[in-house]
């Protein structure tokens, strides 16, 4: 089936592109208006099998022919009334396929067109030689033969095209309405093509979803094949994710160790690049030199009031008690302040308790004056409802706030708790319970892709001895520290399958640029 997609300026160009192509005898199958202009899709008439023998007949029999559609019809019956009259061919013009040529809605047919064929036949009577020999059309004869089978043909050509569009008639002067309707045939050939196209479509979207998930394939196979051939990066892709490193941070890392580097020379390289990328305040920068106001914030169990009476110590310690303030905000849980208070009385500080936002802001006002200032909130799991009230209730532009992480947790809960609390780019984080963790990989790695800035470390609950200052290196060192082998350990074998879900994630935006991998 030859169909071709023919666009003009209007209808008139649209139609003259078609007659140039494939003549009056085209098959039109669509028209629709577009921007710029109009659209049409036509076809050769030979493409279409109609059957034709009733054409080439010589009788004046008044049988329907269904198969045509109203302009072959019409065109039929000029012929007819040309070779009953005598007239030759040339002086009988074929009337050209013209546009509109469908009738009017409604189960009534205008007989204004055969009425003025009625007319023309009889000029034609009169205008005929008399050299031809030919008896002359009676006008009523025409009148009761021709005007009735032409008008019984028009009302089944319009049944068979189904009920018209109910706003035809509306849409008489819309170009895009001017073209005339298929006929059952040509209506079928458009049904197979919309088909075909739809059909194509899908096919082409299905292809599209396997060439990714080759090529998705195909990148994760080139990857693995080129670590495989190097001992050294198949050796320190399976240390970071023993230690709990995230598999796009490892394969990020690894991708880019240098390839002529012994074992040596690769682990300095990886804990170089590791500690360069993780963020940690300096003695001179940190919350005890620096002061500050902060609310410690977390889930509940991760060390806040712990930690909160261990950064109060060291201050007391180095700038005196006069100088620091307490509060707590903690009024769910019973006893919850009792806490905070039985290290106040041993440090001879006062701790004050604050029961809403407004009250709060009051005791930052008494304490202006005081250098650091330590709130205790209550503890909050990430997925809890009220953590949207936490938040309302302790105001930015005066409170720092420092979320406290626990080391020890699963490296999937703290991705929760960070995104929870809302912690970005140099955002301020404890690490509690270091001394509690198994594998510090997943708090390094989560520091890390978030670039959080780590202000201190807690790793026992001995007050105020077991608070440090963080050390990258310290930090990247415990991280990346041979541990036994255990149930959960895994062999090269299986290395590929692990990471075979994380092959997309490499050099994301949330890693670390190629530049800054690099010592």
């Amino acid at each position: 089936m030859n169909v071709k997609r023919f666009v003009g300026k209007n209808i008139r160009e649209a139609m003259a592109q078609v007659r140039a192509a494939y003549g009056d005898e085209a098959v039109l199958l669509s028209n629709r208006a577009i921007p710029g202009g109009i659209e049409i899709l036509a076809m050769p008439n030979a493409d279409v099998p109609v059957h034709r023998e009733a054409a080439s007949r010589a009788e004046t029999s008044a049988e329907p022919m269904s198969t045509l559609s109203f302009q072959d019809f019409v065109r039929e019956r000029a012929r007819k009334r040309a070779a009953e009259a005598g007239e030759e061919s040339a002086n009988a013009p074929v009337p050209s396929m013209r546009t509109g040529a469908m009738p009017t809605t409604g189960p009534d047919i205008d007989a204004a067109p055969a009425a003025r064929r009625i007319a023309g036949g009889a000029t034609a009577k009169a205008a005929l030689p008399r050299a031809t020999g030919i008896a002359p059309l009676e006008p009523g004869n025409f009148a009761a033969t021709e005007l009735a089978a032409e008008l019984a043909a028009m009302r089944r050509a319009q049944a068979g095209f189904g009920a018209p569009h109910a706003g035809m008639a509306a849409g008489e002067g819309n170009p895009s309405n001017l073209m005339a309707q298929p006929s059952p045939g040509r209506a079928k050939a458009f049904v197979e093509v919309a088909e075909a196209s739809g059909s194509d479509t899908q096919l082409l979207a299905e292809l599209k979803s396997m060439r990714g998930m080759i090529a998705s394939q195909l990148s994760a196979i080139s990857w693995f094949d080129n670590v495989r051939r190097s001992a050294t990066q198949t050796r320190l892709l399976r240390l970071l994710i023993a230690n709990g490193f995230s598999p796009g941070l490892a394969r990020h890392f690894v991708s880019h160790v240098p390839s002529d580097y012994s074992d040596t020379q690769a682990n300095d390289w990886l804990a170089g690049v590791l500690t360069k990328n993780l963020k940690c305040v300096s003695d001179a920068d940190s919350i005890v030199e620096r002061g500050g106001v902060y609310a410690l914030m977390g889930p509940t169990g991760v060390g806040k009031t712990t930690t909160t009476a261990k950064m109060a110590a060291q201050f007391a310690v180095k700038h005196g008690a006069a100088s620091l303030g307490l509060i707590t905000v903690d009024t769910y849980r019973m006893a919850a302040s009792d806490q905070l208070r039985a290290f106040g009385r041993i440090l001879n500080i006062p701790v004050h308790t604050a029961h809403d936002s407004a009250s709060l802001l009051d005791m930052l006002n008494l304490f202006s004056n005081k250098k650091l200032v330590l709130i205790d909130t209550v503890g909050v799991g990430q997925r809890d409802r009220r953590l949207s009230e936490l938040f309302s209730a302790l105001p930015t532009q005066k409170i720092s706030r420092l979320l406290v992480i626990n080391a020890a947790a699963q490296a999937e809960t703290l991705e929760e708790v960070v995104q929870a609390y809302r912690a970005g780019p140099d955002s301020g984080v404890v690490i509690s319970k270091l001394d509690e963790a198994v594998k510090t990989g997943p708090v390094v790695d989560l520091a890390i892709r978030h670039r959080l800035k780590v202000l201190g470390i807690a790793n026992g609950q001995r007050v105020p001895e077991d608070w440090h200052s963080a050390r990258a290196h310290l930090l990247v060192q415990r991280a990346l520290m041979d541990r036994p082998s255990t149930v959960f350990s895994f062999d090269d074998s299986e290395l590929s399958l692990m990471l075979s879900a994380a092959a997309s994630t490499a050099g994301s935006g949330a890693l670390p640029s190629a530049g800054a991998a690099r010592a």
